[in-house]
């Protein structure tokens, strides 16, 4: 029994010590200004007016990289850039122009985000 006594012993102890010290904190309350809630507090406006230099350099890659490019015509595909976005707009007249086009776009921007908002616009080859 005495064994048990050792161990219960330490134990208890510590259950005092916590409690002791829990008791000695002032209470929340007390310890800070109350602050209004989220909820209280008045909303703030944030306007970005400013442009990322990033979303430049991005697009000018893109652009450089389709104008590279001797398999495609892209005269008619626009690229723009908005927080880390590219945005391919315009018009296609050609499958492979389209995929490649995005493709490129896709190996230029690297782990960002390639919306493809080209229209394919096929033409009738057949004049029979």
């Amino acid at each position: 029994m005495t064994a048990r006594h050792d161990r219960i012993g330490p134990l208890l102890v510590m259950t005092v010590l916590g409690v002791a010290a829990l008791a000695a904190r002032p209470p929340a309350a007390a310890q800070a200004p109350s602050t209004p809630s989220r909820q209280e507090a008045s909303p703030e406006e944030v306007i970005v007016s400013a442009t990322r230099l990033a979303d430049e350099v991005l697009t000018a890659k893109v652009v450089q990289v389709l104008k590279d490019d001797p398999y495609i015509f892209a005269d008619h595909i626009s690229v723009g850039t908005e927080n880390g976005i590219v945005r391919l707009q315009g018009v296609a007249t050609d499958a492979n122009d389209l995929r490649r086009a995005w493709f490129l776009a896709r190996r230029a921007a690297g782990k960002r985000r390639v919306l493809n908002e080209v229209e394919f616009i096929a033409q009738n080859t057949d004049l029979d």
